[in-house]
């Protein structure tokens, strides 16, 4: 390579990044115009085309864009603190401390773009962790400044220094000695690793003497070993095990609590002292039969004991007693003990056990925010868990509540709720049905967390739609393939099911129950509806018909529940007058029908074949059911229902012919709506209000179910219907999956043992 001239070296140092930049925005400026130009010719009717690729383009929920900038650009109201301040790092907020933390639930939900193929774009991953005050505060992740941005590069400065540390050793050998100022970062944060280490070991109660409190009474059995009885450690005994537990029982002994109290910690952390780890229990536990009985001895005995020396009055801890100051350090150590042996179980049934009692110790758990935030962080990584099962995650979900209402601490209710979404977003990703059943449970668990304090529900729910809403209003502008995906994936579906859920189950369901919470979220329907219409009208292709299919169900959801009204019958009449029914020609197949329930688009070979569009009819006639009978006992129910059936006769008349069977189906649905609103207009008929009285309006029929009427009967059978045949799927998809890991198993025993 020749030598860069002079003036090439100044245009780099003094011109280059300006020219770059000018060259950006032209190039976006021409975009934009482009663009234009194309929309232009559509609206004039000069697009043509429809094909798949031109309907990409197509956008029909461009209206809903002012309406999301504003509540994008909107704030709290309300409520005074900061909202910047749930986008704390998990550290300080007590959610998980991975290296997954560090993401940015507000940046651009990215997909798998290696690939290179659509068919891959439900698999994109969400970015699901705390951060995002830049986007949730500035509405844009570039445009939005934030007040971390040192901090944010040194920690990036910091990782790079240990990447390239192990990387490429000659290199930080050679800045060691020519530039050692730029690795006192690095030693620094080294130091402070360092000084945190030995802070959890203090706190956790490690098990020494003056650990234990100075005000204990002394431990005869640690004061008489030698030195290298101390280095060894006493061996425990079941005779040792027996003797404290009568001491403790029979006369409440602070020693023999104390020395039971060291035995636990001592099995708690045996594999890590087998491995070299801290020692610093004057005990060791020799051989499983006395590590079951030291634990099982100090679960039974321990509890009783505590409730002796530190009572618990309407469910927190007496700190005033006299002998608060002796037994605290007791009580920090058996939390501890708790919590390391519930991160080493692996056995269901144990960590349940383990739970339980941790559910038990609750109001000693909130006497201390360390061990409390400690405790919120285990059970959300056993929430989280891909091997955990329903009972753990029940059990998790019971024990958070207890710990969020005996803990006296500000943040602890804010790291729960946190916590709690961030790690249903985590493993939210649908692969099938047996997934899809156990992200449910995962969200029926945080919707009951989300109602313990309307404030901070309502709070986070706030900031986390309106970061919702921000991906969504910058894929609507910004309309690329990229863009598309941030939107299109089971996180950010499941995120906005998430909060359907939370809204209908507390301002519907529950609403007479917690009347304050209902008043307090109430004012966030509107925008996740705005959110679920934009999301469902974002592509509307046939490809992405199960993706507004989900949206419908949501919608549907939200509207019977808290009973405001959304235009859902528009939105699944568009998929019927979709040209993949009215004058496309479906392609025979012989595959399965698709799981709709478990897609958000269609594989590539289901595309424009009839059994997918057949699969999507039923989809849809059960949705165009549940949602006029959700309406069937309202007072304008004949008037109101007279477009969409106009718009049903009018397709069956067009295309019945080409779909045999769902125009049978279709005319039954007809049928049962012509019987209802003939029901409705002889109740109707003895009315002695005008219209104008709204309230007596609002009564009318409130003593007639929906489900009792003529297309309330029939939309339940069809829902009978679908259930029965999920539930055949879901067990054949479970053994399925039996057979296939008994299969794997066996092919690996036999070559291992070829």
């Amino acid at each position: 390579m020749g030598k860069v001239k002079k003036a090439t070296r100044k245009f780099n140092q003094k011109h280059l990044k300006g020219e770059l930049e000018r060259r950006q925005k032209n190039k976006k400026a021409q975009q934009l115009h482009k663009r234009r130009e194309q929309r232009s010719k559509r609206a004039g009717g000069g697009g043509g085309g429809g094909g798949e690729d031109s309907d990409a383009e197509q956008f029909t929920g461009i209206d809903e864009v002012d309406d999301l900038a504003e509540f994008a650009g909107s704030s709290i109201k309300g409520v005074d603190e900061d909202p910047a301040r749930f986008m704390q790092s998990d550290s300080e907020a007590g959610s998980d401390g991975d290296s997954s933390d560090s993401e940015n639930i507000a940046s651009l939900l990215k997909g798998d773009d290696g690939s290179g193929d659509d068919d891959d774009d439900d698999d994109v991953a969400f970015a699901s962790a705390d951060g995002g005050g830049s986007e949730s505060e500035g509405g844009s992740g570039s445009d939005g400044g934030s007040g971390s941005d040192g901090e944010d590069e040194e920690e990036t400065f910091k990782r790079e220094l240990e990447a390239m540390k192990e990387k490429d050793p000659a290199f930080f050998k050679f800045m060691k000695e020519n530039d050692p100022e730029a690795l006192k970062i690095l030693e620094e944060q080294g130091s402070e690793d360092e000084d945190e280490d030995e802070d959890e070991d203090e706190d956790a109660g490690a098990g020494s003497d003056a650990e234990m409190g100075d005000d204990a009474e002394p431990d005869s059995d640690a004061e008489a070993g030698s030195d290298a009885e101390a280095d060894s450690g006493t061996e425990v005994t079941a005779e040792m095990l027996g003797a404290w537990e009568r001491e403790i029982t029979g006369g409440n002994s602070i020693r023999a609590l104390k020395g039971l109290l060291l035995a636990l910690y001592a099995a708690a952390h045996m594999e890590s002292e087998n491995d070299g780890g801290r020692g610093s229990s004057p005990y060791r536990i020799r051989g499983m039969g006395i590590f079951n009985k030291t634990i099982s001895t100090a679960i039974r005995v321990v509890p009783k004991a505590l409730e002796h020396h530190a009572p618990v009055a309407n469910g927190k801890v007496a700190r005033t007693s006299k002998k608060w100051r002796v037994v605290q350090a007791l009580i920090k150590s058996y939390l501890a003990s708790l919590l390391e042996l519930l991160r080493q179980m692996s056995d269901p049934a144990m960590i349940q056990y383990l739970i339980k009692e941790c559910d038990r110790a609750a109001p000693y758990f909130g006497a201390f925010a360390r061990p409390t935030r400690d405790l919120i962080k285990e059970l959300l990584r056993q929430f989280g868990s891909g091997a955990a099962d329903d009972g753990v995650r029940v059990m998790a979900l019971l024990t958070l509540q207890r710990v969020v209402a005996a803990a006296p601490q500000a943040g602890v209710v804010d790291a729960a709720l946190k916590g709690m979404y961030l790690t249903y977003v985590r493993n939210s990703n649908v692969k099938t049905l047996v997934s899809l059943k156990a992200i449910q449970l995962m969200r029926n668990c945080g919707v009951e967390l989300y109602g313990v304090d309307a404030k901070a529900s309502y709070q986070h729910a706030f900031v986390y739609v309106r970061q919702l809403a921000i991906h969504l209003r910058n894929s609507m502008q910004l309309r690329s393939k990229e863009s598309f995906r941030a939107i299109y994936n089971w996180q950010f579906i499941n995120s906005l099911w998430f909060w359907v859920e939370v809204l209908a189950t507390y301002c519907g369901d529950r609403a007479e129950d917690k009347p304050e919470l209902c008043d307090t979220l109430e004012s966030l329907v509107y925008p996740v509806t705005q959110v679920i219409l934009g999301v469902a009208r974002l592509v509307p292709t046939a490809k992405y018909f199960p993706l507004r299919i989900h949206c419908l169900e949501m919608l549907l959801r939200l509207s019977a529940a808290t009973g405001v009204y959304i235009p859902i019958l528009p939105m699944a009449i568009e998929v019927l007058e979709s040209p993949e029914f009215l004058s496309r020609r479906p392609t025979k197949s012989t595959l399965k029908p698709p799981v709709l329930d478990a897609q958000l688009k269609a594989p590539k070979e289901y595309e424009h074949t009839r059994v997918y569009l057949e699969t999507v009819l039923e989809a849809v006639f059960g949705l165009l059911a549940d949602t006029i009978a959700s309406q069937s006992v309202r007072i304008a129910f004949p008037e109101w229902v007279v477009p969409a059936a106009l718009q049903l006769r009018r397709w069956r008349k067009r295309v019945g012919k080409s779909w045999t069977r769902f125009s049978k189906q279709l005319q039954g649905l007809l049928d049962k709506i012509d019987q209802t609103a003939r029901l409705v207009q002889q109740h109707r008929a003895k009315v002695d209000f005008s219209p104008s009285n709204l309230a007596a309006a609002n009564q009318f029929m409130s003593t007639t179910s929906p489900d009792s009427t003529p297309i309330g009967v029939y939309a339940a059978s069809l829902r009978k219907v679908r259930e029965q045949q999920r539930a055949i799927l879901i067990e054949a998809e479970a053994e399925g999956a039996r057979p296939a890991a008994a299969s794997a198993s066996a092919s690996a025993s036999a070559s291992a043992s070829a």
